[in-house]
């Protein structure tokens, strides 16, 4: 009896875990990572993107054990319609991203051309030089906007 006990244990704790993943990978829509707010402060031509995400609970134990730089290829897919972008800080649970070209210069304003993002955000905040923000819900592109540098 006693030898059967850890393997009746183990056995519970994957079941829970199984019907956790589960859950989780149907309420985030299929995917393990979900982004919950980005702001894209304009800076010229160029943007400073944060990023807050949440993760399904097995891709958290994943980055617990391994590291958030592994999350880098899942954030290069959701700025894939972007031309050029860095990584500056990643963790668990939040990116800070440097997009160059993301405007470009028209005179007096600069205009940013709607661009793509790998996944819907449930808010994109667009904040402009001037410190003013527009802020959207539910999207899965950048709008077109201009600003004055």
């Amino acid at each position: 009896m006693m030898k059967l006990t850890p393997f009746l244990l183990f056995a519970f704790m994957i079941f829970i875990l199984s019907f956790s993943v589960t859950n989780d990978i149907i309420s985030n829509e299929g995917q393990y990572m979900q982004y919950d707010q980005v702001s894209m402060r304009f800076q010229g031509n160029d943007a400073v993107i944060s990023v807050s995400y949440s993760l399904d609970m097995f891709s958290r134990m994943y980055v617990l054990l391994l590291g958030a730089y592994n999350l880098e290829p899942a954030l290069d897919d959701f700025f894939l319609d972007f031309a050029e972008v860095e990584i500056l800080e990643i963790g668990r649970d939040h990116a800070v991203v440097f997009a160059s070209d993301v405007s470009r210069n028209n005179d007096a304003y600069y205009l940013h051309d709607s661009h793509e993002l790998g996944s819907r955000v449930k808010v994109l905040t667009l904040v402009y030089p001037d410190g003013s923000t527009r802020s959207m819900s539910g999207v899965r592109s950048t709008p077109d906007t201009f600003y004055s540098g």
